[in-house]
């Protein structure tokens, strides 16, 4: 069956007031508020801010946050992860806003596309969805919507898998991810986490690097990292706050980490996107 002949059939799997619930609710501040709460669309897209200065390696991590969620069909999972690694980011290509929305777009299908492959879901099927999204973001002539596109494109083939396709990432791996991203600030190794999700320490670690690749321990120190990373970029804590906030044991354990996975220490960091700035 052609593209063509999918998009006739199941043009859409969102409705209107899924894609505006979904809008709202990663502009919002507050993580407890229920989806079925948000009905308000809100115009300003605060989740999406393309930043210049961002290195490709930090959007490829928050790319690789987004896959995941669509990987596993989890649409919740999804949006809690945008709020709370905010602002989504874009390469820059262009300082046309409406050049630079709609590559954006584009950008971002070939990771969705990938990720709902891995989800199970046929690559005709998620070409389908992800061309329709390209293409209304090629048509409109508004630059605010050529941006708001990303963000049901993704929500699409996140429940396309869910609904369609057979996850491949087995659901404790996926689990893990989300508690971690979730409990940022308590203590996070094997151990603990394995308990929180009624597995062995033996069993989550091993299924954890099978299906990524890479130790659960090393993940959790990215993440902390990469949050770290964040704050710095985005709050004015000082460094032992971001510590405290990311799970560190002491700021020195920030430092340490920080200097290995960036080549700066936390506060040659923040001074050189002043300086940037």
């Amino acid at each position: 069956m052609s593209a063509d002949a999918f998009e006739e059939v199941m043009p859409t799997l969102l409705t209107e007031q899924e894609i505006i619930d979904a809008v709202d609710y990663v502009n919002r501040s507050h993580a407890d508020e229920s989806m079925a709460m948000i009905v308000t669309y809100s115009k300003n897209m605060q989740f999406i801010a393309v930043n210049t200065d961002v290195s490709a390696r930090e959007i490829s991590e928050q790319y690789e946050g987004f896959a995941s969620y669509i990987s596993l069909g989890d649409t919740d999972g999804l949006l809690r992860f945008i709020r709370t690694d905010m602002p989504f980011m874009e390469p820059k290509t262009s300082d046309d806003p409406l050049l630079q929305g709609r590559s954006a777009v584009a950008f971002l299908a070939s990771t969705c596309i990938e990720a709902a492959r891995k989800g199970g879901l046929p690559a005709i099927r998620s070409f389908a969805i992800t061309q329709h999204y390209i293409s209304l973001a090629n048509e409109t002539s508004n630059e605010e919507l050529a941006h708001y596109l990303v963000l049901p494109m993704m929500l699409e083939l996140t429940k396309a898998v869910r609904e369609e396709g057979e996850a491949r990432m087995h659901p404790l791996s996926h689990q893990s991810m989300n508690y971690v991203r979730s409990h940022l600030s308590e203590p996070l190794d094997g151990e603990s986490v394995a308990n929180a999700l009624g597995v062995s320490r033996k069993t989550l670690c091993t299924r954890f690097k099978n299906d990524t690749g890479e130790t659960f321990a090393a993940y959790v120190r990215r993440v902390r990292v990469e949050r770290a990373r964040r704050l710095l970029d985005t709050t004015e804590y000082d460094i032992a706050q971001i510590a405290y906030r990311t799970g560190f044991s002491s700021q020195s354990h920030l430092q340490t980490a920080f200097k290995h996975a960036t080549g700066f220490t936390p506060r040659e960091w923040r001074i050189r996107e002043i300086k940037e700035i």
